[in-house]
């Protein structure tokens, strides 16, 4: 058995899937128009191999996500890819801790750039109160996957008792 945290490598240039080859097949029009969230929400929309399979193989990925006011992207890792965050409009505070627990944050304006390491858990808020912020991320896996902390601590039948010396709560 061959068990792998990443991507293969491919043996050749690209896999059609067995569909036919034309630029349509190497195309993503995912991110067309205009999609929204409510009020301290967020939107996103992801070109994953599920989604986009001339990925399959290549080894990277995009989502678009739009952050409204107060919108937060709560703590969660990619097991399988690392994370570049693109800002491409408005204000956006991210950061990530590292396996020694160490917390590196930033503040990013539009244009600025922000990489997360693979399996690294991390967030992203936007604190403006008027403004939405716009980012396109881009993975290192066709399939990144996300694996989302308070979902799968507090809303899971874990025990009580294991969460709460972590967590301060004793």
């Amino acid at each position: 058995m061959i068990v792998q945290g990443s991507d293969p490598e491919l043996t050749t240039d690209f896999v059609s899937m067995g569909v036919p080859l034309d630029g349509n097949f190497f195309t993503f029009t995912g991110f067309r128009g205009r999609f929204s969230a409510g009020p301290g929400e967020t939107a996103t929309k992801t070109a994953f191999v599920s989604d986009f399979p001339a990925l399959h193989g290549l080894g990277i990925s995009n989502a678009l996500m739009y952050f409204q006011p107060g919108g937060i992207l709560a703590l969660h890792f990619h097991p399988r890819g690392s994370k570049l965050i693109y800002v491409i409009q408005g204000t956006l505070t991210v950061g990530f801790i590292d396996s020694k627990d160490k917390l590196f944050n930033q503040t990013l304006q539009a244009n600025d750039v922000f990489v997360v390491p693979r399996g690294m858990v991390h967030f992203m808020v936007n604190l403006d109160p008027q403004k939405e912020v716009k980012v396109i991320f881009s993975f290192s896996s066709a399939n990144p996957g996300i694996v989302n902390l308070s979902s799968k601590l507090l809303l899971s039948d874990m025990p009580q008792l294991v969460l709460q010396q972590p967590l301060n709560m004793v």
